[in-house]
């Protein structure tokens, strides 16, 4: 099964992620890095008081400072949510023109241009897919 890439709105997954810090990167289908923001966000909570959780969670007033780490991990999910998209979406305008650099269709990174296969993921580069671009 071929997986393909299509473009994706940065600040959609900004906004999922700062609903929920994994929601984001599931919309981005980043499974495991979902996962990893799931966990971490799930660790900076013991460093967090439970009565900041709990008025975090019935929307009550707090103290900032003491939901500094889960507010940390949020901001930080959020940024690489953004930054994700905004790099799916860079590396699918470099497959698509045509230049002088190779780019493998199936992983997405630079490629040897005088290998008959990606150097990264080892899948067999064809002429036929659009594997040529230029960084201007």
């Amino acid at each position: 099964m071929e997986q393909t890439r299509s473009k994706k709105r940065p600040w959609l997954a900004a906004i999922l992620a700062a609903l929920a810090p994994a929601f984001g990167h599931l919309y981005l289908r980043k499974w495991l890095r979902g996962l990893g923001w799931l966990g971490l966000t799930w660790v900076s909570t013991f460093f967090v008081p439970d009565a900041t959780l709990e008025a975090i969670v019935s929307w009550q007033s707090f103290a900032w400072l003491d939901a500094a780490p889960l507010l940390a991990v949020t901001a930080l999910s959020i940024f690489d949510a953004y930054r994700l998209a905004v790099l799916n979406n860079y590396l699918l305008k470099l497959r698509t023109t045509d230049g002088e650099t190779g780019i493998c269709p199936n992983c997405g990174r630079e490629v040897d241009d005088e290998l008959a296969f990606c150097q990264w993921c080892a899948k067999p580069l064809d002429d036929t897919e659009p594997t040529r671009s230029g960084l201007q």
